[in-house]
């Protein structure tokens, strides 16, 4: 199994791409609207994407759906890639984000089906022989969120508000935890501060994501801990 980010900043990130991350080369988690430009940086395209799942519906996850679907639709010869989609997203992903851009009725293009091959998700599914299993978070207060882990080999936190219980219950036994950071107290993202809180073991598992442009200020305390930085356009491999 691989992974490669095509960024790992947050949603204001003016320096790189946001936090997206390609598995095995044609599995793409999350879809910002930095995606394809990352995805060209790297020698690629939507045309390579033949597998999505979204994790909830901010735009530095989901702003690049659009021109996914009519890359795929009008350029791509017409391919619905699969989009695997927790349950919970469903009604909310094309009537309050996609629907403004998407719907044509002229070309029959009326639902999110029209453009991708939805495959709803409960609580795991299964691509490449690797098993994703849901992991909800408490990102936004009212709006579904979550992570995963992957065979029990990884465990990516997705954006999630701190939480060590869950932490330690999801990382305690994977080889890796991709975890997203933020530099202040409280907000919607777990802040350094808590997160350095956590047991040394499960420190010493963790490479941070979804870090802001200034996250060199925090670089030494943060490595000092035990802590590593994801980066972009870097593969990370798992046998």
């Amino acid at each position: 199994m691989k992974l490669e980010f095509l960024g790992v900043r947050n949603f204001f990130t003016k320096q790189d791409y946001h936090n997206n991350v390609l598995i095995n080369d044609h599995i793409l988690v999350d879809c910002g609207h930095t995606a394809a430009r990352s995805l060209q940086e790297m020698g690629r395209s939507f045309a390579d994407i033949d597998t999505l799942f979204i994790t909830h519906t901010h735009a530095d996850h989901i702003g690049g759906l659009e021109e996914c679907a009519f890359f795929n639709r009008y350029v791509n010869g017409g391919v619905r890639p699969r989009l695997y989609l927790p349950e919970a997203l469903i009604p909310t992903l094309w009537a309050d984000s996609l629907k403004g851009g998407l719907e044509d009725g002229a070309s029959g293009a009326r639902a999110l089906e029209d453009y991708f091959d939805l495959h709803p998700v409960s609580d795991a599914f299964t691509v490449d022989n690797l098993t994703f299993n849901l992991v909800p978070t408490l990102h936004v207060e009212g709006k579904f969120c979550c992570g995963f882990r992957i065979d029990d080999r990884i465990y990516y936190s997705g954006d999630t508000r701190f939480d060590s219980k869950a932490i330690i219950a999801n990382g305690s036994d994977v080889e890796t935890i991709f975890h997203d950071v933020q530099f202040f107290p409280q907000g919607v993202h777990a802040p350094l501060d808590d997160l350095l809180s956590l047991p040394d073991e499960i420190i010493k598992k963790i490479i941070l994501m979804h870090y802001p442009d200034d996250y060199e200020t925090q670089i030494d305390r943060a490595a000092n801990a035990g802590f590593r930085w994801a980066e972009r356009h870097t593969p990370y491999s798992f046998s």
